[in-house]
C-alpha cells in the first residue's frame, strides 16, 4: 500500500508538474514582453489554437481506441489543395456568396472522409500497425497534393469571413472549437457510441464478445479522425489566406501532443475533450504565442515541439505505469 501511494504521488507530480511549468513559461513571457498578458493577445491565441483543438478532437477519440492517426497534418493540407483548386474555378457570383463555404467544407469534409475510411480499413481489415497505416495514407495524401498544386499558392481569403471573423470580439472560430467539443464530449460522455469507444480502447476482445463491431467502429473513429482533421485545415487555411506546399506539415505531431497533456493515453481507454482538449491546446498555442513575440529564431519552434511532445509522452507513460501497479 506504501509503494502504491508513492507511485501515486509520482504520477500526481507528472501531470500537475507539467501545467506548473507551463506556468513558469507564461509568467516568463509576461515580463519579457508587456504585451503578453492582454485582451487583444488572448483572443488572437484563441483564435489560432481552434484549428489544432478542432483537429484534437478527432484525434482524442483515436487515441482512446488505442490507435494513433500520422496523416492529420497531411489530410489537411489535402483538403485545404482541393478547395483551393475549386475555388479557382467557381463562378464569381458563386465564390462571393454565402454557397461558397457550404462548398468549402462539404468538400473538404469529404476528402477527410475518404482519407478516414482508407486509414480505418487498413487497421481493421489489412492488421497494418496505425503508425504506420497512417503514416504511409499521410505521404500518400501530401504527395497528391503537391500533385495537383505544383508550387501554386491558392488564395482562400474568402474563408476568412468564418475564420477571422469575430462575434462580440469573440473570435468565430474558437467559438465553433467550442460547439463542437461541446457535442463531441456528450457523445463520448453520455452515448452508446462513447461507452463503445471507450470500451474498445480498454480491452478489444471484450468488446468484441459483448456484441460491439470493433473493426467498424475503428472505422468510424478514424473516419471522423480525418474529417474534424479537414475542418481544422480549413479554418486554418482562412487564417492565413493560403495554401502553400508546407501547409499543415508537421501538425499532426502538435496535435497528438495537444490530445496527450490534455489526458488522452496514447495506451487506449483513457481520454476526455472538455476540459482536456481545450487545455491541450491552449498551452501549446500560449507557448508558441509567446515566442512568437519575443521574434525567436524559426529553429527554436523545432526544439519547443519536440520538448513538449517529449513532456506529454514521458508524463503518458508516467501515468500508465501508475495505474498498472
Amino acid at each position: 500500500m506504501q509503494k502504491l501511494n508513492i507511485f501515486n504521488g509520482k504520477v500526481n507530480l507528472s501531470r500537475y508538474g507539467l501545467y506548473l511549468v507551463f506556468a513558469i513559461i507564461v509568467l516568463f513571457f509576461c515580463f519579457t514582453n508587456p504585451n503578453f498578458l492582454t485582451y487583444s493577445n488572448f483572443m488572437l491565441i484563441l483564435q489560432q489554437m481552434a484549428p489544432f483543438g478542432v483537429a484534437a478532437i478527432g484525434m482524442i477519440f483515436v487515441l482512446i481506441l488505442g490507435g494513433i492517426d500520422i496523416s492529420v497534418g497531411r489530410v489537411m493540407f489535402i483538403s485545404g489543395v482541393v478547395v483551393g483548386e475549386i475555388m479557382m474555378h467557381l463562378p464569381e457570383g458563386l465564390y462571393n456568396s454565402p454557397w461558397l463555404f457550404f462548398i468549402a467544407y462539404g468538400v473538404a469534409i469529404l476528402v477527410g472522409a475518404v482519407f478516414g475510411l482508407i486509414n480505418g480499413v487498413l487497421v481493421t481489415k489489412l492488421n497494418i500497425f496505425p503508425f504506420m497505416a497512417t503514416l504511409v495514407i499521410g505521404y500518400i495524401a501530401r504527395g497528391l497534393g503537391l500533385t495537383i498544386a505544383g508550387l501554386t499558392k491558392y488564395d482562400v481569403r474568402a474563408l476568412g469571413v468564418i475564420s477571422n471573423s469575430r462575434i462580440f470580439g469573440i473570435p468565430v472560430a474558437f467559438l465553433i472549437f467550442i460547439v463542437l467539443a461541446v457535442i463531441m464530449n456528450f457523445v463520448l460522455r453520455m452515448t452508446k457510441f462513447g461507452k463503445q469507444t471507450m470500451a474498445i480502447g480498454n480491452n478489444k476482445s471484450a468488446a468484441q464478445q459483448i456484441g460491439i463491431n470493433v473493426d467498424k467502429h475503428i472505422i468510424i473513429v478514424y473516419v471522423l479522425c480525418s474529417v474534424f482533421a479537414a475542418i481544422g485545415g480549413l479554418l486554418s487555411a482562412g487564417q492565413i489566406s493560403e495554401v502553400y506546399t508546407t501547409f499543415g506539415e508537421n501538425n499532426e505531431f502538435q496535435i497528438i501532443s495537444a490530445a496527450v497533456i490534455g489526458g488522452a493515453s496514447m495506451f487506449g481507454g483513457k481520454g476526455n475533450i472538455l476540459p482536456g482538449a481545450i487545455i491541450g491546446v491552449l498551452l501549446i498555442q500560449v507557448v508558441l504565442n509567446g515566442l512568437g513575440m519575443m521574434n525567436a529564431s524559426v529553429y527554436i519552434y523545432s526544439v519547443v515541439r519536440g520538448l513538449i511532445i517529449f513532456f506529454a509522452v514521458a508524463v503518458d507513460c508516467i501515468n500508465f505505469k501508475g495505474e498498472l501497479r
